[in-house]
């Protein structure tokens, strides 16, 4: 938790620097949360920049980490995507996840966009195959969010997300789903979340579904703000495939 406090608080308080940098660097975003769950709760925290490549290619890097009971798991995200227009940004992306301490490694790869189906709704929706050790597991999974701006500052948001291991030692389907709310402070560069959801998991190694509350905080440098800010100031986000496996401890 520390340390996702000081880079929290360092990226804050660094001196500014053009949205458009002479890297092409578009934006920076940096998060941090809190998630209570059955009488637990850990932080997480993820930094992300997005860089131009061309007027119609982009490339997001992100840094994230989250502090489960049973370890740190910190991973390291790529989406190479195409915006041809304001209306939509899409293309691939690359994930990689790694337990602190012990063998738990999680690669996840595949296809994802933001959509604008209105002007105010906003979808994102993904979908890969990827591969998790111990256990020589193969995996797929999918994920969705809808949003839509309520005002200027106020904004919902409903995800859900689901994927299918089908191997002897694990045949399971984890899923979440979550509803939110963000408020986005005036014109400034820090808005707040607040989401309710809950996980589980299906099929043969099944577990009851837990719910969690989640709590945000996000601080963004370059481009557009606001809850009906355009999709190229938009961020993909963090994939997270074995989040129910982690909540409970069985990976």
């Amino acid at each position: 938790m520390r340390s996702l406090t000081f880079l929290f608080a360092a990226l804050v308080m660094a001196p500014p620097a053009s949205a458009q940098s002479s890297l092409g660097l578009a934006g920076i975003e940096a998060t941090m949360g809190l998630t209570a769950s059955s009488g637990t709760s850990f932080a997480t925290g993820r930094l992300s920049g997005d860089f131009r490549i061309t007027e119609a290619h982009g490339f997001q890097l992100d840094l994230s980490a989250r502090d489960y009971p049973g370890g740190y798991l910190g991973q390291i995200d790529g989406h190479l995507y195409l915006a041809p227009s304001t209306r939509s940004k899409y293309g691939l992306f690359a994930s990689l996840a790694d337990v602190s301490g012990r063998e738990a490694t999680i690669a996840y790869a595949g296809a994802e966009g933001i959509f604008a189906l209105g002007s105010d709704t906003i979808l994102q929706a993904r979908a890969g195959i990827g591969y998790a050790r111990p256990g020589a597991f193969d995996f797929v999974a999918a994920d969705a969010q809808l949003a839509h701006a309520l005002s200027d500052t106020i904004a919902v948001h409903v995800g859900a997300q689901i994927a299918e291991v089908q191997e002897q030692a694990l045949d399971t389907r984890p899923w979440a789903a979550e509803l939110g709310l963000d408020w986005h402070i005036a014109d400034g560069p820090l808005f707040l979340s607040a989401a309710l959801g809950a996980t589980g998991l299906a099929g043969p190694d099944s577990a009851p579904s837990d719910t969690y509350l989640r709590l945000g905080l996000t601080w963004r440098f370059g481009g557009a703000g606001g809850a009906r800010r355009p999709i190229s100031a938009r961020p993909f986000t963090a994939p997270a495939p074995f989040d129910p496996l982690f909540r409970r401890g069985l990976f």
